[in-house]
């Protein structure tokens, strides 16, 4: 059969509704339509580190009643764009909203709007690049000490180090917290990498608590432990006796300024003899030290032990 001009345009206008159609998003899924014509023309500045949206407002006599719309995104977007929403508010008037990705590539493409599968408006999107100089990431972070011991009214300060990402301009910034501020608190130190640590008068002695630094996801602790001094210390047995390669534990009593608290003094230890044994552990707890010792050959020695300034001697017989 011949076809007449007039069947040929009805023909071609019919494939174009058809191929317009199948190309649109009337349900989230993505439009491959060109951006064309448009009612309006956002430019969204997309960045490195977080996603970011932009709104722009369309007129449009094909809206034709307020509510929630629907809307497709041309595939010149898909990259950048996460999704995009339309509400009338009344008739002929809609806000669209588009989404667009964290560290989205420049991309210009369009947002169709639609009511019951009709395209009733169009917005055309540019997308500006995100600035990969401005990221602030950290990579690494570290501390001098874990842990530090500070006298009632006294403040240490405590080094750190954090390293930028390699994709980033510099790493972010390392903020502090603490635990519990009536033991200690915590402060960057201007200029310098490092955070400085107070303890208040008032904080009691042998209590402790944990000072927090944090740069992006990174996060290290400090144990902040309130010095607790020992005023006495005595061995539970002055004579102690251990085969040789096995451990035995030398237990002393320990007087602190606060009683109720371990001593936070440091216990050192050492031997008349040295090859005749030697010190695994050292744990201190309320009112008392525990020292591990393992014999090393047959034979006796002398052990001291010092609890900060104080200290007490055990005889130790390998056999």
């Amino acid at each position: 059969m011949k076809l007449t001009k007039e069947m040929k345009k009805v023909l071609s206008f019919v494939l174009v509704c058809t191929m317009a159609f199948t190309g649109m998003n009337v349900s989230g899924m993505r439009s491959n339509a060109a951006s064309g014509g448009a009612d309006a023309t956002i430019a969204i500045q997309a960045d490195a580190e977080k996603a970011v949206t932009g709104s722009t407002v369309v007129s449009s006599a094909a809206i034709v009643s307020a509510g929630a719309l629907k809307c497709g995104i041309s595939k010149e977007l898909n990259e950048s764009v996460t999704n995009a929403t339309a509400v009338s508010t009344k008739a002929g008037i809609a806000t669209v909203t588009v989404n667009v990705a964290t560290g989205a590539a420049a991309a210009s493409g369009s947002v169709f709007v639609y009511s019951n599968n009709t395209t009733v408006a169009s917005v055309h999107v540019v997308v500006k690049e995100a600035d990969k100089k401005a990221i602030n990431k950290t990579s690494k972070l570290t501390v001098k000490k874990n842990k530090v011991v500070v006298a009632p009214g006294k403040s240490v300060k405590v080094g750190y180090t954090v390293k930028k990402a390699a994709e980033a301009a510099k790493a972010q910034a390392v903020k502090f917290s603490t635990a519990n501020s009536k033991i200690a608190k915590a402060a960057k130190v201007a200029g310098k990498k490092q955070v400085k640590i107070s303890v208040p008068k008032s904080a009691k002695k042998g209590t402790s608590t944990k000072i927090t630094l944090k740069s992006g996801t990174k996060k290290k602790t400090i144990k902040v432990y309130v010095k607790n001094p020992a005023k006495k210390v005595k061995a539970v047995k002055s004579t102690v006796s251990v085969k040789k390669g096995k451990t035995a534990k030398v237990k002393l009593n320990v007087t602190a300024a606060n009683k109720k608290k371990a001593t936070t003094d440091t216990i050192k230890t050492s031997f008349s003899k040295k090859k005749v044994v030697k010190a695994t552990n050292k744990t201190a707890k309320k009112g008392k030290v525990t020292v591990s010792v393992k014999g090393l050959k047959k034979g006796s020695t002398v052990m001291t032990v010092k609890v900060g300034s104080k200290k007490s001697k055990i005889n130790v017989t390998v056999k």
